[in-house]
Formats: C-alpha cells, sequence, structure tokens
C-alpha cells in the first residue's frame, strides 16, 4: 500500500503504567515498522492538564495533512484514538463499525475509573460518556462497536458492556458476524490483546490473549468482507528485543489487509461506475455481457467464491463470445492456473493507480477543460473515441451510469481536444474514458481534463481517485505519475481463443 500514511503520535500521559514514558520511543519504532514507501506524519505530544485535548487537536491537523490517504495510527496509548475514530465516523456515518482489539474495554468513566487513566476510558469516551471536551461533537452508538479480544473488564465496565449488549469475539467467523450489515470498519488494536508470553512489551498485560497469527487472521477476515476506514496500533513498551521481530510480522500482515481491503473498495465501486448491460451471479462467478460492445470490462466474468469453468464457458458460447475472465492478486492464483492449463492467454495486463485528489489538483493546471452536460459530452466521445462500439457504449454504459457523474472536456481552437469521464461514490472518484486527439497529443489537453475532473471530484467529497491504464502504455503512465497517481495493484484478462 505505497499510497498509506503514517501518523506517529507519542502520547503516553493516559496510561497508568509505571512504564508508560516508553510508549514514547514505541510510538517511534512502532512508525518505522509499517512497510512500504508510506508518509509519515508525526505529531508533538502535548503537555499540561489539557494535554488530551490539545493532542486530539494536534492529530486531527495531522489527518488533514494526509490529504484523504489511507491512514495508519501508530501510538502512544489508546488515546490517540480519538480524533481518528471522530474522523471515520465522520466519512462514513452510521455505516461505520469499530472493532476495538483490546484486553481490556477501555469503557471506564471518570466517575467508574479505579485508576483514573485515561487509556481505560477511551472507548467510552467515544461512546459519548467522557472527560469534559474529548466526547465527539458525534458520538459511537454502542451498535457500532465490537469488542475483540477483551478478559479483563472492571465491574463497572461489564455492566455497561450487558447493558448496551456489546458482543466480545475471539475468532474470525465471530468477529465478521458482530460487524454485521456496516460498510467499513475502523480497527483499534491495542497490543496488549496479545498473549504475554508471545508479545510482552506493554504496559498492562493480561494472560489468555490472542496470538499474532489470530490477530492477522481476525483482520484478514475483516478486509475480505468490508472496507477498511483506518488501523490504529497502540501501546507498544518496547522491553524485549524479541517483541520488535514479533511485532514486524503483525504491523506486516495487519498492513496487507488494510491493502486488501482497499483494493476490493475500488473494484466494487469500479464495477459499479462501468455497468454491463446485465450481470448474472452463476456458478461462482459474476458474469457480464453488454451485446455489441467489445470492451473486456463490459464482457468477462469476475471470480466471486469456487467457480466452474464449464460454466463460464457455456455462457459466453451460447452469446456467440470469447469466454474471459478478469483476475487480480494472489487469491486468483489457483483459478489463473486452471485457465492457463485450459488454454486460456493473458490479455490486458492493467495497473490500478490510486491518489490523493487535493495532489491531483495541485499537480494540474486550470485551462479550458469544463464540465459538460452529458449528452454534450457523449458527443464529444463518439468523436475522439478510438473504438468502433463508441455509440453503443455512449447507449448502453455510459447513459446507465448512476453514480454522480462528472463529464468533462476541452477544446482546442474551437475543437474537441480531450476528455474525461469521474464517476463520484463515497469519497472516491474513478477516471474513465479519457482520451486526446491524436493532432492536440503533448500540449497539456490530459492533464487539463484530469485536473478539472480532480476538481469536481474533490466537491463531490471524493478525497480519493481511482483509474485503470493498461501496462504497455508508457505516456499515459508518465502523465498520471506527474499528477501523482501511485501504484495500488494489478490485475489481467484471460481469454480462450
Amino acid at each position: 500500500m505505497t499510497d498509506l500514511a503514517v501518523v506517529e503520535v507519542p502520547q503516553w500521559r493516559g496510561s497508568g503504567a509505571v512504564t508508560a514514558h516508553r510508549l514514547r520511543e514505541g510510538a517511534r519504532l512502532l512508525a518505522g515498522l509499517v512497510p512500504g514507501t508510506a508518509e509519515r506524519v508525526e505529531v508533538a505530544d502535548a503537555a499540561g492538564d489539557a494535554a488530551f485535548a490539545a493532542n486530539a487537536a494536534n492529530v486531527r491537523a495531522a489527518l488533514g495533512r494526509t490529504r484523504g490517504r489511507p491512514v495508519f495510527v501508530a501510538g502512544g496509548d489508546c488515546g490517540v484514538e480519538l480524533a481518528p475514530v471522530a474522523a471515520a465516523l465522520r466519512r462514513y456515518g452510521d455505516r461505520l463499525a469499530v472493532v476495538w482489539f483490546d484486553a481490556h474495554g477501555d469503557l471506564n468513566t471518570p466517575a467508574s475509573s479505579p485508576s483514573g487513566a485515561f487509556h481505560g476510558m477511551v472507548l467510552r469516551t467515544l461512546l459519548g460518556e467522557g472527560p469534559a471536551g474529548l466526547v465527539p461533537d458525534r458520538p459511537l452508538r454502542p451498535g457500532q462497536v465490537v469488542l475483540a479480544g477483551v478478559r479483563a473488564l472492571d465491574p463497572a465496565e461489564r455492566a455497561y458492556a450487558e447493558a448496551e449488549g456489546l458482543p466480545i469475539v475471539a475468532d474470525p467467523d465471530a468477529l465478521v458476524a458482530a460487524v454485521g450489515d456496516a460498510d467499513a470498519v475502523y480497527v483499534h488494536l491495542d497490543l496488549d490483546v496479545l498473549d504475554p508470553e508471545t508479545f510482552a512489551s506493554v504496559g498492562t498485560p493480561e494472560p489468555g490473549g490472542l496470538t499474532p497469527g489470530q490477530v492477522i487472521e481476525m483482520v484478514a477476515a475483516l478486509a475480505d468482507r468490508f472496507e477498511i476506514a483506518g488501523v490504529g496500533v497502540t501501546e507498544y513498551e518496547p522491553a524485549r528485543p524479541r517483541d520488535q521481530e514479533t511485532l514486524a510480522g503483525l504491523v506486516g500482515g495487519v498492513v496487507a489487509a488494510y491493502a486488501s481491503s482497499e483494493v476490493r473498495a475500488i473494484e466494487r465501486r469500479a464495477f459499479a461506475a462501468w455497468p454491463a448491460g446485465s450481470v448474472r451471479e452463476e456458478a461462482g462467478w459474476l458474469l457480464r455481457h453488454t451485446p455489441g460492445v467489445g470492451r473486456r470490462r463490459s464482457n468477462s466474468a469476475v471470480p466471486v467464491s469456487e467457480a466452474s469453468i464449464e460454466h463460464l464457458e457455456a455462457f459466453y458460447r451460447s452469446r456467440g463470445r470469447p469466454a474471459m475472465v478478469q483476475l487480480g492478486g494472489p487469491a486468483h492464483a489457483e483459478l489463473d492456473a486452471r485457465l492457463a492449463d485450459r488454454g486460456y492467454v493473458v490479455d490486458a495486463p492493467t495497473s490500478v493507480l490510486t491518489a490523493s485528489t487535493a495532489d491531483v489538483v495541485a499537480a494540474t493546471r486550470e485551462g479550458s477543460a469544463e464540465l459538460r452536460e452529458r449528452a454534450d459530452w457523449l458527443t464529444t466521445f463518439a468523436e475522439l473515441d478510438e473504438h468502433t462500439d463508441s455509440a453503443l457504449i455512449g447507449e448502453k454504459v455510459i447513459s446507465r451510469i448512476a453514480a454522480p457523474a462528472g463529464f468533462i472536456s476541452a477544446t482546442r481552437d474551437g475543437r474537441a481536444a480531450g476528455m474525461g469521464l469521474f464517476a463520484a461514490d463515497s469519497g472516491w472518484a474513478g477516471v474513465f474514458a479519457m482520451a486526446t486527439r491524436p493532432e492536440c497529443r503533448g500540449r497539456g489537453v490530459a492533464t487539463e481534463v484530469l485536473g478539472a475532473g480532480a476538481r469536481w471530484a474533490l466537491a463531490q467529497g471524493a478525497t480519493r481517485l481511482y483509474l485503470q491504464v493498461e501496462d504497455g502504455n508508457a505516456p499515459a503512465g508518465a502523465l498520471y505519475g506527474r499528477a501523482g497517481f501511485v501504484r495500488s495493484h494489478g490485475y489481467h484478462y484471460r481469454i480462450r481463443r
């Protein structure tokens, strides 16, 4: 996940452990364990009576500097989660669930806490009951919270959890079931959820915890089903050298699951943004078919479970089309090999690129590109698109796009010179149908279109952009790279000729 932003928050005063000062170094080391070319934003640790409120404000400001990128918060004590969870709640609303991996419930109030330590009140504060000045404007509802690996509740915490029906789970299937029908999940991971025989570098260890492998499995199960809205890992107090290696493996596994969630989130949006004429779910496939249209995405299958190749072939044979499958990622490696053995050849290897919308706006300049009405833009599309099925694409695909869509075109010398289509969907916008008249290439037309579309997307609340570009298209790849796009993942097609 090369576009990941790491927010390092060395807050430690919320812990009641005598070794709490180690959390400052723990936050630094934890941030350094995040794999890939992540951006790193450091938050200064405030002091004084209002330290927690000041730190929350500092974290909010740091999140703003990440410009919509996926965020990994490296704490510090659990109090560092106030601003990130509140930000996720503002974005997803009632569609958000929070999974609280912790040995403790963090459900005390200032009145019920035996220790008075704020890190034992954080979740209750996010639920609307906490110290003055720290309760978010929009608290979580109890129905949005799942406790994972919790095993040490104070009496008042237990009474609250039972009264509000907060589920406590310790395995992947139960976790996914408890999250239910949420669209997105924020993952909070206090490292004392781990068994101290496996990982002891925490201030308040509790026996009987989870293994790192179990935590990774549970986070991966969430990522398979839900969009991950953010991840926070907290309470690392470096003590045993071997725990650093354990933590590196845990962080790597959690980040990999986070990345896989983003891949699925993009593909779901791309699937909806470019509708096929018909989609049928049969025999382990989503079977897409658009008569008269030659585009791969409009006439290919996507595996969703154990898939029958025979059914795939019969479906497309009855419609006079070659069998074609869109595949991406290690999850489909076995099916990819089976198709290869059956004579399917690789076609159109493609990279999916993502960018911060604000970064693209900053990297592009305004020009003649502007928003058009759909009907007017379709005329430009028919003129500039180089495929033979342009008219049918306009009729059977573009006219049926349900998401908010921005139709952008640019002119040179009174003629259409470039175009792009932008489809916004819950914080993201996809970039489609980018094209430039051949004689206008190299004159900044595509950059103008991209910038105008990014400004439109930002106005729709889309902080991230995605697009697909075939791996052999070096000029397009260079254009998007200059605008701030980086590779998220890739896919290819398998086709039986």
